[in-house]
């Protein structure tokens, strides 16, 4: 009995060391205050989708403003706290050329989805798209945030919940890069 004690405190002591290690691996990745730089991904895959509220949305359409895509499911814990962070941006944004647009990918009812976004309070436009959509903007979890420039290329792409100081900063950095193009 003493041998799976020693080893059980073994791998706890173990474990407890990776996720010391692991948490300042990140902390020192992840500095503070220093300026991001963008570099187009490519061009964004043009889409029309129907809107939750009504109408059709498309991309082209969107052209001269800077579009933060929200790919999100119902089922997606993690998307409802990046939801909340998005829907903080969208009301500050007000028309400083800045649009938020979510992109559902369920598979549930259009009825289904309205009411869950309607019963968390989110006010940001949320399209209705689908997994292909998703794998064309290269979306490999949810959620996923795309980050588009006036002129329709992909600037950023980030998979699990991105905080608002780190979109605010990418965002900062398309404007700075767009300023000092010819």
């Amino acid at each position: 009995m003493k041998g799976r004690r020693g080893f059980a405190s073994f791998g706890l002591v173990l474990l407890l060391i990776l996720a010391v290690v692991l948490i300042v691996g990140i902390g020192l990745g992840c500095e503070r205050g220093e300026p991001v730089a963008v570099e187009p991904l490519g061009a964004a895959p043009e889409f029309r989708l129907p809107l939750l509220s009504g109408g059709e949305l498309d991309l082209e359409s969107l052209r001269g403003r800077i579009v933060v895509l929200d790919f999100w499911a119902t089922w997606c814990a993690p998307c409802e706290v990046q939801m909340a962070i998005l829907d903080a941006l969208w009301r500050d944004a007000g028309d400083e050329g800045v649009l938020v647009v979510g992109i559902s990918v369920d598979t549930d009812p259009p009825a289904e989805v309205a009411a869950w976004v309607a019963e968390r309070g989110f006010g940001y436009p949320i399209a209705l798209g689908d997994q292909a959509l998703a794998m064309r903007y290269g979306v490999l979890g949810f959620p996923s945030l795309v980050l588009v420039d006036r002129e329709g290329r992909i600037q950023a792409r980030h998979t699990g919940v991105w905080r608002r100081d780190e979109i605010d900063a990418h965002l900062e950095a398309i404007r700075r890069e767009e300023a000092v193009r010819p």
